[in-house]
């Protein structure tokens, strides 16, 4: 067993391996692109999407292609009349609920002048993150082979959140690449000791335009600051904190104008509490892989233990939260909530597998993370940034959770899960995409 693991080890380290799967996950994407494969759609529908009939193109309704058609319009509108950013309201005008930097961008470019251009210019942008991440993670983790520095990096391609945006012209990979830039730059202040606030400023700018582009990051100036306060001097630190005012009156003024920012997403379909473990609950799913290999890099194969993953005061923990959170649990409906939340519809007919995914979920998300205030503020704010009321979607994690995980989160502990046997991460993330398309393909 141990040699065998070993041969498989040796296989994906090897370079010719690297660029060969490397290339698959592109050529995947690019014939999801031509087939205009919609992975966002999991919900059976099986008629066409009228609107897109007209641009001649052929695909299932629901999901991310009735995003297109709100961007595309959007964009057509800025396009005629620069103005109608302040003047169209959202909700109202547009159907359009996100900061819309994505938009106005993409307005500007005078070589878009049709849906097609529109659509395989955003495809091509895409790919630009992926290879931001792995700059991030060669930087990060300088003593790991390169060979799993561009697998671990590629493998947001088969990401299907990843893909229906690359393929729909959605804003979420706009804002992904915004918000790795931002930690791109964010990475190389904290190595250069805290002193290259160019670079700090520049990071601010990036997590700034993916708020922007979707107001959810906002969270993550949070974390930062928490992190900031006790790296910097108490003047810089104040400095910094006026600098991210700043760059919030914008967005400030826009909402005041489009109240719908805030207030739009205000529903009932779930509460705080409830929220919390749904959020858990799908975070578990990009967490599996680097639990087993954890343990597969961490114990004898012939004497396989898990006790050493066990931490009675993070069990403890997880468990009071799980258990507090559990008692008036509520998300109405089959829409979002997570693979695990859909598998207990399936299997079980109800809401139970929640519970205990959730549990894993905070519990492996307290093992990982690192023992400081910061981190557990991340931990707080990747729980509860999605407490809106409104319909959680695991594309809202995807892949921001995984790039946040592999960068913020408990270095050694990480490192100890890609060290070796990251065949395991390989097989696990391909599943997952082969699982999403056969969903597609089949119509469940």
């Amino acid at each position: 067993m141990k040699s065998f693991l070993n041969i498989l080890d040796k296989l994906v380290l090897s370079k010719y391996f690297t660029w060969i799967f490397t290339t698959l996950l592109l050529f995947s994407l690019l014939i999801s692109f031509s087939l205009k494969i919609n992975l966002s759609n999991i919900l059976g529908i099986n008629f066409f999407n009228e609107y897109l009939i007209n641009f001649g193109i052929l695909t299932k309704d629901g999901g991310v292609v009735n995003d297109l058609k709100t961007h595309w319009e959007y964009i057509i509108s800025l396009k005629e009349n620069l103005n109608n950013l302040l003047i169209l309201t959202l909700g109202d005008d547009t159907n359009l609920i996100n900061y819309p930097l994505h938009n106005l961008i993409f307005s500007q470019l005078s070589f878009i002048n049709s849906l097609n251009t529109y659509l395989i210019t955003v495809l091509i942008i895409s790919l630009f993150l992926p290879y931001i991440f792995y700059l991030t993670l060669k930087n990060h983790f300088e003593d790991i082979d390169k060979s799993i520095i561009i697998i671990l990096s590629s493998l947001i391609i088969i990401l299907p959140a990843f893909q229906f945006s690359a393929i729909w012209g959605n804003n979420h990979n706009t804002a992904l690449i915004f918000f790795s830039l931002g930690i791109f730059y964010f990475n190389f202040f904290v190595k250069d000791n805290f002193k290259s606030y160019k670079k700090l400023i520049l990071s601010l700018i990036f997590f700034s335009l993916a708020c922007y582009t979707k107001q959810y990051y906002s969270f993550f100036f949070i974390f930062l600051l928490v992190y900031l306060l006790n790296k910097i001097d108490s003047l810089k630190f104040i400095l910094i904190l006026l600098f991210c005012i700043l760059c919030a009156v914008p967005g400030i003024y826009f909402l005041i104008l489009n109240p719908l920012l805030f207030f739009g997403m205000k529903q009932n379909i779930t509460n705080f509490n409830s929220a919390i473990l749904v959020n858990a609950s799908i975070i578990l799913v990009y967490l599996i892989p680097f639990i087993i290999q954890n343990i597969l890099n961490n114990q004898d194969i012939k004497k396989l233990k898990l006790f050493y993953l066990f931490d009675k005061k993070i069990f403890l923990i997880s468990l009071f939260i799980t258990l507090i959170c559990s008692l008036n649990f509520n998300y109405v409906g089959n829409i979002g909530g997570g693979i695990f939340l859909k598998l207990s519809y399936v299997l079980l007919n109800n809401q139970y597998l929640i519970f205990p995914t959730a549990f894993l979920g905070i519990y492996f998300l307290l093992y990982f993370c690192q023992k400081n205030i910061s981190n557990y503020t991340l931990v707080i704010l990747l729980l509860t940034t999605f407490n809106t009321g409104y319909f959680i979607f695991q594309k809202y994690f995807e892949p921001m959770f995984y790039i946040i995980f592999l960068i913020f989160f408990d270095k050694s502990k990480i490192y100890k899960s890609i060290k070796k046997n990251n065949f395991v991460i390989i097989i696990y993330f391909c599943t997952y995409y082969l699982f999403t398309n056969y969903i597609y393909f089949l119509g469940l």
